[in-house]
This record gives structure tokens, sequence and C-alpha cells, in this order.
């Protein structure tokens, strides 16, 4: 008697939601279906938007490229040291540029605070 009442308990263990099995089910499904769109795409496009060059072409093209990025290399490490540009302490720019405009900005920050909170105090004297 006791044993008849305590077998379906047993048996009715906590079964999973049906949105739960639904959901588990549906992402590797998706995933497949992204990768197989995927694949399709790759295997039917074109490798580039342009027909690759002929070989015999391709010698002299690798040749005048390698020619071209060894005289840009020097070029830029020349432009490097010969372009960089002072310190702001080398000509006056400190003293001169520098201060002044740190000076203004942190000036316009503060002022605009200060007017901030007139604001705030003008809005809490009158409120509509």
């Amino acid at each position: 008697h006791n044993l008849a009442r305590q077998a379906p308990a047993a048996a009715a263990a906590p079964a999973p939601s049906a949105v739960a099995v639904m959901a588990r089910s549906t992402l590797p499904s998706v995933l497949l279906l992204a990768l197989g769109a995927c694949a399709l795409l790759h295997l039917a496009a074109p490798a580039a938007f342009v027909a690759a060059p002929s070989s015999a072409l391709r010698g002299a093209v690798v040749a005048e490229q390698t020619k071209t990025a060894a005289t840009g290399a020097a070029l830029g490490g020349a432009a490097a040291g010969l372009l960089t540009s002072a310190p702001a302490h080398a000509f006056g720019m400190l003293y001169d540029e520098v201060i002044p405009y740190a000076g203004a900005t942190s000036f316009a920050i503060m002022w605009g605070i200060v007017l901030g909170f007139v604001l705030l105090r003008l809005q809490e004297a009158f409120p509509e």
C-alpha cells in the first residue's frame, strides 16, 4: 500500500520545461545552418573581384614591388628622423602656447561648472 504511493512520486521526477527543451534543440541547428550558409557562400563566390595576373607578368610585378618597398622604407626612415617635432619647451612654445591654452581651457571648464550650478539654483527658485 505504501509502495504504490511512493512509486509514482519517484517516477514523477521534475521534467524540464518544454521551452527549455526547445531552446536547447534549436541552437545547434541554427549554428549548423549558419555554418552551411557560410560554406555555400565561400564555395559559390569567386575568390577575388579581378582576375589574377598572368604568370609572365607576375615576376616583373614582384620585383617592382620589392624595389618600391625598399625605397619606401628608406625614405620613411629618413623622414622619421628629419621631421620629428621639437619638444614643447624647445622654442618657448610651452610658455607661449601650451600654458595659456591650458589655462583658458581650465577656466572655461570651471566657469561652465559655476554656471551649471547657477542654472540649477534658478530652476529650484522658480519651479513650473
